[in-house]
């Protein structure tokens, strides 16, 4: 049997967060001026009035394990001091396998959402972190480096799924390589993907992974994704209005951009056997 998403998959594992005790944070950032909602050159929200004050949480918990045993954890939390009134994206981290957390620190001043606070983060072949949040229909992305420190500015990545079309989901294959995929606004794909080679840490640009053969059906996020025995992947994916699923497995394995079909099939039962 492959690979299951489930099995392979550690960036998107939702852990509750105590509710005991007080939450401990960093202290709060110097205070910037307020102002209108900025956005990065690299095309993601800011908000640079909020000075980084930690309170009521927004969605889920994610957490990542990372080959070390340690496990980093993510959380959506206002802030009272934010202009726009939208969410950022916390971290805290173990200081070894089974340890103490750190303090929560703010990640930086992009915000998250509106109406979803969805965030994700793996860790990548070099040992660093990958984290990527919603940002008004899009995704921003960031970095932290294997040492940790300061993570990277948000940068868009490239990848905008229709509203309410789901998000994004991550898939580690067994050589390491990284590959990300969501629903797709395109009139050529239903979905697109991206793809981490472990060997340069670089993103590949999108690529289409195939087209619905009916018109007015849009699909999901990913429902599955497994790495089948000769390395291929299969995905399955619900339609975002409907009980029905729909299944695409690449031509041939590989890295870099993957080499999927131009069409998805339907699939008889939910489970696309």
């Amino acid at each position: 049997m492959g690979r299951s998403l489930k099995g392979s998959l550690r960036a998107v594992a939702a852990l509750a967060l105590a509710c005991a005790g007080v939450l401990a944070v960093a202290p709060p950032a110097p205070a910037a001026p307020p102002g209108p909602r900025a956005t990065a050159a690299s095309g993601c929200a800011m908000d640079n009035g909020a000075r980084g004050v930690a309170g009521g949480a927004a969605g889920d918990p994610v957490s990542v394990t990372r080959s070390d045993g340690r496990v980093d954890q993510f959380q959506a939390f206002y802030d009272s001091t934010a202009t726009q009134g939208l969410p950022f994206v916390w971290h805290r981290a173990q200081s070894g396998p089974g340890g103490a957390y750190g303090a929560w620190e703010r990640v930086s001043a992009g915000t998250v959402g509106p109406k979803a606070s969805f965030l994700t983060a793996t860790e990548n072949a070099a040992g660093g972190l990958e984290l990527f949040w919603l940002d008004h229909g899009g995704f921003c992305h960031s970095v932290q480096g294997p040492d940790g420190g300061a993570w990277s500015t948000p940068e868009g990545f490239g990848l905008t799924p229709f509203p309410y079309h789901g998000f994004l989901v991550l898939f580690t294959r067994s050589d390491g390589t990284l590959v990300a995929m969501a629903s797709s606004r395109s009139t050529q794909s239903s979905m697109e993907s991206r793809t981490q080679s472990p060997d340069d840490g670089v993103w590949q640009p999108p690529a289409p992974m195939g087209k619905v053969p009916e018109t007015d059906v849009g699909l999901s996020q990913p429902s599955t994704v497994t790495e089948l025995p000769d390395k291929r992947l299969k995905v399955t994916a619900r339609e975002w209005n409907r009980d029905r699923y729909w299944t695409i497995t690449e031509n041939a394995p590989g890295g870099g951009a993957p080499d999927w079909p131009g069409q998805w099939r339907l699939c008889a039962t939910s489970r696309c056997d």
